[in-house]
Formats: C-alpha cells, structure tokens, sequence
C-alpha cells in the first residue's frame, strides 16, 4: 500500500473533495481520482460513493482513515528520527505534534516550547489547546505524540501516564472579600456564598464539586465560563470565589489581586496532577523524549 496513494486518501477524506484535494496537494484531478481508483482496486472495496457532484466516503473509506493516520504518522517518525541520524550533529529536525489542556497551553508549556527551539531550531513544534476527550481522541487516532493533560490521576489501556509535576488548587477571592481574613474556610462557610466556575467537565470544576457535595453543600453558581481567565477576573473583580490551578494565578497573587481562602474541605487538599501520555504501542521519538526531560527540569519545583 503505496504512502502516495494514502497521502491522497486522506486529503479527499479530510476535505470531502476531489478538486479540493488535487489543489492541496498540487495534482491535477485526473491523478487524484486515479490514484484513489487503484487504492480502491487495491483494498477490494469502494471508499468513496459519487452522488452527483458530491462524494460521500464509505464504511471502508472510514475505516481506512483510521489506518491511513497512524501509518503516515509512522512514516514521518521515521523520517524525522533518520533524519537526524543522519545529520550527526544531535539536532532534531521533524515535527512534534502536542495537545495539551488550555492551562498548560498557557501557563506551562511557553517556557519548555521556548527552551526546546533554541536548543533544536530545526525542530517543528505543533501544538493546540484542546479538552481532555479531544485530545485522547486525538491521541487514539495517532494525530498527536502525546497529550498533556491537567486531571486527577488517570489510566487506559493501551497508555503510557507520566506524571510531571503535582498542581495544587487553591480557593481565591478578592482580597477584601468577607471571607478573605478568615483563618478557616470550609464548604459550610460557602453555603452562601456565589461561586465563579469554569463549565462543567473540567478536572478542577469536577475536584471541587465532589468536596461540595460531600459537606452536603451547593453555594449559588453566580457564572459559569468556558475561559479560566474569565474566572479570574471575574473573582478579582469582587464577585465571588472560585478554586483554581495555582500555576495559572501566581501573578495575580503576587501582586495582590487575589487572596488564597484557607480552605480545610475535610478531606486532602485538593490537587491534580500534570500528565504526559502517550500510546504505549509507540515508543517516545526523540523529539518528545527531549520535550519531556525539559518539562521534568523546569517544573520539578
């Protein structure tokens, strides 16, 4: 099964055209039907149905998808990683794709992706902000190298988990808030208190819910917002606590803008935990071994 003729599957699957993907990959159109003709002869099944001007990929055509990612995707580690073989001078040349959570995106992995292009310039970095099921999606489907995800411990088969630093949450307010000189703060204090949360089905919004509904407590929900950063201004600009990553409120607690609320739940201090994983059938190329030895260094503290 030729990479040509999967390069140009999975162009016509991605864009649902003919003429689209001829355009995309520089072939005029004849080529693109022929080569997905012979790859068709080749599997012994359809991938695409012609209705009218339109093309529908098949069953077979979206089962092949799914093959046609993960053996590119094997190719180009290949390429990179002989590549820099045989460059011999101990850069990495290739593409790393990363996911990542939205606050790891912006608070974390800045200074890592920095470090990693000044000591390999010929080094392509992708990465995005996605959520937990896209990015594990993603993962699945062998479009990324790894995802690093912000959550409680986790485990799946077929996953390799790393745990790279420990991320205390913290209960915040404005600092004069009534409950900011408080020497103890637990969920009966917040009873009435309105809440600024992030929407549902974040591992920090999840963390602090449990604790809730285990003092049997539901405090008002003044907003809920998709943006952590939302969150943040809304609770320094007075209108109400929230709990979040410390990581993504340091300046604001350095400069006073928001207080931390000694907060004794009953139970552990709440945490999560940052966490590179990985498809354990894959071995780790040397541009995310490299990734990760930096990311261990810079938030080992």
């Amino acid at each position: 099964m030729e990479l040509r003729l999967l390069r140009t599957f999975r162009a016509v699957a991605t864009t649902g055209s003919f003429t689209r993907a001829a355009a995309d990959l520089g072939y005029v159109q004849s080529n693109v039907t022929a080569q997905i003709k012979s790859l068709e002869r080749e599997v012994g099944a359809p991938l695409f149905e012609r209705l009218g001007r339109r093309i529908v990929i098949t069953d077979a055509g979206r089962r092949l998808v799914e093959y046609a990612d993960r053996i590119l995707r094997l190719a180009d580690d290949a390429r990179a990683e002989l590549h820099a073989l045989s460059a011999g001078d101990g850069d990495l040349v290739g593409t790393l794709r990363i996911g990542a959570a939205e606050t790891l995106c912006a608070y974390r992995l800045p200074h890592v992706l920095r470090a990693l292009a000044d000591r390999h310039p010929r080094l392509r970095v992708v990465f995005r902000p996605a959520a937990r099921t896209e990015l594990l999606a993603d993962l699945s489907a062998a479009r990324l190298d790894a995802a690093l995800l912000l959550e409680e411990p986790i485990a799946g088969t077929g996953l390799a988990v790393e745990s790279l630093a420990v991320e205390p949450l913290r209960l915040v307010a404005a600092p004069d808030h009534k409950l900011a000189g408080a020497t103890s703060v637990s969920p009966a204090d917040l009873a009435d208190q309105p809440l600024i949360q992030v929407e549902e089905g974040c591992a920090h919004r999840e963390v602090f819910d449990r604790q809730l509904r285990a003092a049997g407590v539901a405090p008002p929900v003044l907003a809920e917002f998709v943006s952590l950063e939302a969150v943040k201004q809304c609770a320094v600009a007075g209108l109400g606590v929230a709990m979040l990553p410390a990581v993504a409120m340091a300046g604001e607690l350095r400069r006073g803008d928001l207080v931390v609320l000694p907060w004794h739940p009953g139970t552990d201090a709440p945490a999560l935990h940052t966490q590179a994983v990985r498809l354990a059938r894959r071995a780790p190329t040397p541009a995310l071994t490299a990734l990760l030895d930096l990311a261990r260094t810079q938030w080992s503290g």
